[in-house]
């Protein structure tokens, strides 16, 4: 079974498609250096996670593509309109010298959970 009926390979396009959003999107907006590279390594994290899946539970490709997918994607939509805020917030914390846990804004967090919410879902729905 295909999500969506999409093939394995559509859904790699798609996976590389959503990579670029997520590091077209908030790479550059990290104020610093050592954010935009943690930012950039972030969807590696997730592959593997993806990888850890497909293995050890079996998933199939597409269907693992298809969540990796979904899940990249929701942040960069989650974070839309807050990015500057966000970035003057860890700029405010650095120079401070305190810790950068809690520099989300408010609405942002909101945001960011809908986002994750209804793009996890999504996730879900289609692999079902």
């Amino acid at each position: 079974m295909y999500p969506l009926g999409l093939g394995v390979v559509s859904w790699w396009w798609l996976a590389i498609l959503a990579t670029a959003v997520f590091w077209a999107v908030l790479v550059p907006g990290m104020p610093t250096r050592t954010h935009r590279i943690s930012m950039a390594l972030a969807p590696a994290a997730m592959v593997v996670f993806g990888l850890g899946s497909y293995y050890a539970k079996h998933m199939d490709a597409a269907a693992v593509l298809a969540m990796y997918s979904f899940a990249v994607v929701a942040f960069p939509v989650g974070m839309v309109g807050h990015r500057r805020k966000f970035a003057q917030r860890l700029m405010e914390a650095k120079e401070r010298g305190e810790s950068e846990d809690n520099t989300w804004p408010p609405a942002m967090m909101a945001q960011v959970f809908v986002s994750l919410v209804v793009f996890g879902t999504a996730a879900i729905w289609t692999t079902r």
